[in-house]
C-alpha cells in the first residue's frame, strides 16, 4: 500500500508501448466498449440516467482524489497542480456536460477530448511514475473518462459536432492560452505546453525551439481539430451528393 501511494517516482519509467502502457490501453478500451455497449441497449431510462450521474460522479472523486493524495505526500506545487491543462479543465468539463447533457460543452470536449486526451493516453507523461504507482492510476483513469464521456454524448445521447463547433473551439482555445500563458510566467509551469515541449515524445517533437514553437503548435492543433472533425465533413459531403443526385433525377423524370 506505501509503494502505491508513495510520492517517489518509480524505479523505471513508464515507455510508450510497454507491457504497463500496453494493459492501461487495453484496459481502457475494455471499460469503454463495456459501458458504451451496455447503454446503448439498455432500454430503462432510469437506467442509462444513473449510469450518466454515476459516471460524473465518479470524474469528481477522480479529479479530488489526486489533489488529496498531492497534498498529502507533499507534492502539490501551482507549477503543475492547477487543473489548467486542457485535459483537467477537460475532465471537470464533462462532470458538468455529462450531469446536465450540456451540447455547448461538448461542442468543445469533442476536440479537446479526443485532440488531448486521446494523446495523452497514447504519449503518457507520468512525471516518472509507473505502475504501480497511485498517480499510474489517476493518470489513465482520469483521461479515459473524458474520452468515456465525450463517446457517451456522441453515441447515447445521439449528438454530434459541427462546423461552428470547430471554429469556436479554436477561438476558446485561442483565448484561453491567452489567459494560461502569464500563469505560467508567473508560476513558472507549463500549462497547455507553452512554455517547452513534454519530457515524452509527441508531435510536438518535430516542431521548432520556443518561442517559434508557440506557432507551429497552433498550426499542428489545427491541423488534428480539423483531422478530427473529418469523418463529419466526410458524412455531410455525402448527404449533399446524394441530395444534389437525388434532385437532377427527380427533375429529369419531369420532363
Amino acid at each position: 500500500m506505501n509503494e502505491i501511494f508513495s510520492p517517489n517516482v518509480s524505479d523505471k519509467a513508464l515507455y510508450i508501448l510497454s507491457g504497463y502502457h500496453i494493459y492501461a490501453l487495453l484496459t481502457i478500451s475494455f471499460t469503454l466498449i463495456s459501458v458504451l455497449w451496455y447503454a446503448r441497449y439498455c432500454n430503462e431510462l432510469q437506467t442509462i440516467k444513473r449510469l450518466r450521474i454515476g459516471l460524473a460522479t465518479f470524474m469528481i472523486l477522480v479529479e479530488i482524489s489526486w489533489h488529496v493524495w498531492a497534498v498529502s505526500v507533499g507534492i502539490w506545487h501551482v507549477n503543475h497542480a492547477l487543473p489548467l491543462h486542457l485535459c483537467s479543465v477537460s475532465a471537470i468539463l464533462s462532470i458538468f456536460m455529462l450531469i446536465n447533457r450540456n451540447y455547448n460543452i461538448f461542442e468543445l470536449l469533442y476536440f479537446w477530448g479526443f485532440a488531448g486526451a486521446v494523446q495523452a493516453i497514447l504519449t503518457p507523461d507520468l512525471r516518472g511514475y509507473n505502475f504501480p504507482r497511485f498517480h499510474y492510476f489517476w493518470y489513465f483513469t482520469s483521461h479515459g473518462a473524458v474520452i468515456l464521456a465525450v463517446m457517451w454524448m456522441l453515441i447515447i445521447e445521439k449528438v454530434r459536432p459541427t462546423w461552428h463547433s470547430l471554429r469556436k473551439t479554436v477561438l476558446i482555445t485561442i483565448l484561453y492560452a491567452f489567459i494560461v500563458y502569464p500563469v505560467n510566467m508567473f508560476t513558472g509551469g507549463n500549462y497547455m505546453l507553452l512554455m517547452q515541449k513534454p519530457a515524452v515524445p509527441t508531435l510536438a517533437d518535430f516542431l521548432d525551439i520556443w518561442p517559434g514553437y508557440l506557432f507551429w503548435l497552433t498550426v499542428v492543433a489545427l491541423v488534428v481539430v480539423t483531422v478530427c472533425y473529418l469523418p463529419f465533413a466526410i458524412v455531410d459531403a455525402r448527404a449533399r451528393l446524394r441530395c444534389l443526385s437525388e434532385a437532377k433525377i427527380d427533375n429529369s423524370t419531369r420532363f
